[in-house]
């Protein structure tokens, strides 16, 4: 089971500081800061917190891509409040991915920067189509940013000044992909077709084509990704999990800030509003503990490698 793990009883000195923060994110642990570890000033904050979106049931949230300085998903349309916008989330990229760095030098020196967002919206209650709903347990997979194997690192900060937000988690990864791929799993077939392919091209191959049968994308995903879309969806549409499987249920106060690989750490928000995020996809070649990596778990699984481009001495 995932354990939130306080930053303020880490181990001094940088490095050992560094290795440590590491080790505890590899595990599937959650790092937790209670007071927010980066500038935000407080009239951007009160900007933020002004805003409510309209046709809330469309956008699950504001996204900001920071190595194009784009702004998605905001409803209203005046230029003002939209440079506004813009501006502080170019501003709270910069200051937590400069926070990031300090903490996590050794990821910093191999991650890719990803999306920022904002999520103005209250989690409790939203009507969003199953796959799309934050409220179930779920493994995060990008169908439109293959990460072809590398980690999917997240920073979270509930910025509400007086409500938690609120979320659950489950059992291990490793217990879940298990249970995935196992017999009766929704990834059988998919496992099956690999066991029977030699050649890892003929593997990427047959992946690709079930995943077209299975109306998955495939552009510019290798089969790990396929896998760890099929196993979303799987979790989300997994009524009997969602309702058995083991829970704890973590809140995170106002001001506080957590840190998870949430491609390893089971998840669900059953209620909050009024958060930031940003994303990093963290390079394999950063890991201090590269087996416990969800496609080393998937590969000992299976029995074939499902991303190639992972030097095979990166994953020892």
């Amino acid at each position: 089971m995932t354990t939130l793990i306080n930053v303020d009883n880490t181990p001094r000195g940088p490095e050992a500081r560094e290795r440590w923060c590491s080790e505890q994110l590899e595990e599937g642990n959650i790092l937790f800061f209670p007071e927010t570890p980066f500038e935000l000033p407080e009239n951007d904050r009160e900007f933020l917190l002004s805003q409510q979106q309209s046709g809330a049931a469309y956008h699950k949230n504001i996204a900001y891509r920071p190595r194009q300085d784009r702004l998605t998903g905001f409803s209203k349309h005046g230029r003002e409040d939209q440079e506004r916008l813009r501006a502080i989330m170019r501003a709270y990229s910069g200051s937590v991915t400069q926070f990031l760095s300090a903490l996590l030098p050794q990821y910093a020196g191999a991650w890719r920067l990803d999306f920022a967002s904002f999520r103005p919206q209250e989690e409790q209650g939203r009507q969003l189509r199953l796959r799309a709903r934050n409220d179930l347990l779920h493994v995060d997979s990008f169908p439109t940013r293959p990460t072809q194997g590398d980690r999917i690192l997240r920073i979270f900060t509930n910025i509400n000044p007086t409500q938690p937000r609120v979320w659950l988690t489950t059992e291990t990864f490793e217990g879940l992909a298990q249970s995935f791929l196992g017999p009766g799993g929704a990834a059988e077939a998919l496992s099956q077709r690999a066991k029977s392919t030699k050649s890892s091209g003929g593997l990427g191959r047959a992946l690709v084509k079930l995943g077209c049968a299975l109306g998955l994308p495939v552009a510019d995903s290798s089969p790990y990704d396929d896998l760890m879309l099929a196993f979303h969806h799987f979790l989300k549409e997994n009524r009997e999990f969602q309702e058995t499987c083991p829970k704890t249920r973590w809140e995170f106060p106002p001001g506080s800030t957590w840190i998870a690989f949430t491609d390893m750490v089971s998840h669900a928000v059953l209620a909050g509003q009024f958060a930031l995020e940003h994303t990093y996809i963290v390079s394999g070649s950063a890991l201090v503990l590269p087996h416990k990596a969800p496609v080393s778990i998937l590969e000992s699984l299976i029995g074939h490698p499902l991303a190639n481009q992972w030097a095979e001495g990166s994953r020892q």
